[in-house]
């Protein structure tokens, strides 16, 4: 087995995905002004979220095995180690079960619509693989992986699941996901998987035309947002246009990137808006410096006023 270097083994062992999702898990707990959730919800998600992706990776690697999907690293990794990987998707399903199974049932139920997506993305990766770029795939994994990641802390303000469906914090945050899983695909194309070199050069326009737009609309939710007690829904906006901002930097000088490195650097660009939110946070006086969360102790009014913005 070749050595790898460090930098690619999360994305190998499929721990991008845990760290993405916690990240913005915190994100919307900030937003929303969430005050409690069940400690152990994050971890539920966050491990929830390695099945999958480790379940997705085994079954491209045997798409990739019998021909009609593509060998990427991890395509390679998997294949050397599948059945210490197969080993712990059955520790990992358990875990996840266990913890499943101490979280409250209005939460499970609330949840039940996540399932439609992930189990529409699955049916659609194995009779679509090999076919370069899959746009409706990547809007289903972006979809379930945005409002997966949300949907245990919309839970908990009590309001409907429409109202989550149709929340701008997770509107944007969806597009983003998609945005940088077409991106991902997009970049790990080998030269066969597209007819022309035209063809690669659309889809980057289109990716630049979409990222454009999600900037757009962030910039334009930000605005709105300016008139609320508290400006977490603004920093959210401006922490998702920087993640948009770096996928764009990616889409441009992706000629000095590997596909290794693209593949990485996209999980970063995902990172990157939890720094710079936090910042913002502290900026806007809203937590101090050192703080994990906002102040348990905001006035009422100031919450409710806040989260109606949502």
């Amino acid at each position: 087995m070749a050595r790898r270097p460090l930098w690619i083994w999360p994305n190998l062992l499929s721990l991008d995905a845990p760290l993405v999702v916690l990240a913005w898990f915190w994100m919307f707990k900030q937003v929303w002004l969430v005050k409690y959730h069940q400690p152990s919800l994050p971890w539920f998600l966050a491990l929830t979220v390695w099945c999958i992706y480790v379940a997705d990776r085994l079954m491209d690697e045997r798409l990739a095995e019998l021909d009609t999907g593509r060998t990427t690293a991890r395509h390679r990794f998997h294949r050397q180690l599948r059945n210490p990987m197969k080993i712990g998707l059955l520790i990992g399903g358990l875990g996840a079960f266990l913890l499943m199974a101490i979280q409250s049932r209005g939460l499970l139920l609330y949840g039940m619509p996540v399932l439609l997506p992930v189990a529409a993305y699955f049916a659609v990766s194995f009779y679509d693989a090999g076919r370069g770029v899959s746009w409706f795939k990547n809007i289903l994994a972006g979809t379930a992986f945005a409002y997966g990641t949300a949907i245990g802390v919309h839970f908990r303000r009590e309001r409907s699941i429409w109202d989550l469906a149709l929340s701008p914090e997770v509107v944007v945050f969806a597009g983003l996901c998609m945005i940088n899983m077409i991106a991902i695909d997009h970049w790990e194309a080998s030269p066969g998987d597209e007819e022309e070199e035209e063809t690669r050069e659309f889809h980057k326009v289109i990716l630049l035309i979409l990222l454009l737009v999600l900037v757009g609309a962030c910039y334009w939710l930000a605005l709105r947002a300016e008139d609320f007690t508290l400006q977490t829904h603004k920093a959210f906006y401006l922490s998702v246009m920087v993640g948009a901002g770096c996928l764009a930097f990616l889409a441009l000088l992706r000629h000095l990137f590997s596909s290794q490195s693209l593949r990485v650097l996209a999980d970063v660009a995902m990172l990157v808006p939890l720094p710079f939110f936090y910042w913002l946070l502290v900026d806007y006086g809203i937590i101090e410096f050192g703080e994990l969360g906002w102040n348990l102790n905001q006035p009422d009014s100031a919450v409710v006023e806040i989260a109606g913005g949502g």
